[in-house]
């Protein structure tokens, strides 16, 4: 057994790279998303078209919203261990 693998379990931190690679991606993916849609927005609002307006706001909260989540989240997970 090598000095590395008595001190850290490399099985353990290969899932916590995964998970963090997996993680660091989807939550990019969704701000990009979140950022898009409220392009999206602005451009309803001046065509002032009022479903879509209502569509592109809605899915720019939620996307938001799910990124403070996912912050809020790391936050807690990282101050409890």
């Amino acid at each position: 057994m090598s000095p590395l693998a008595a001190i850290a379990n490399p099985a353990k931190l290969g899932q916590v790279v995964l998970y963090s690679l997996i993680a660091g991606v989807g939550i990019s993916a969704v701000a990009a998303l979140g950022v898009s849609s409220a392009a999206g927005l602005l451009d309803a609002m001046r065509e002032r078209r009022t479903a879509a307006v209502l569509a592109w706001a809605s899915l720019a909260t939620l996307c938001m919203a799910v990124v403070v989540a996912a912050v809020i989240v790391g936050v807690v997970a990282m101050s409890t261990k």
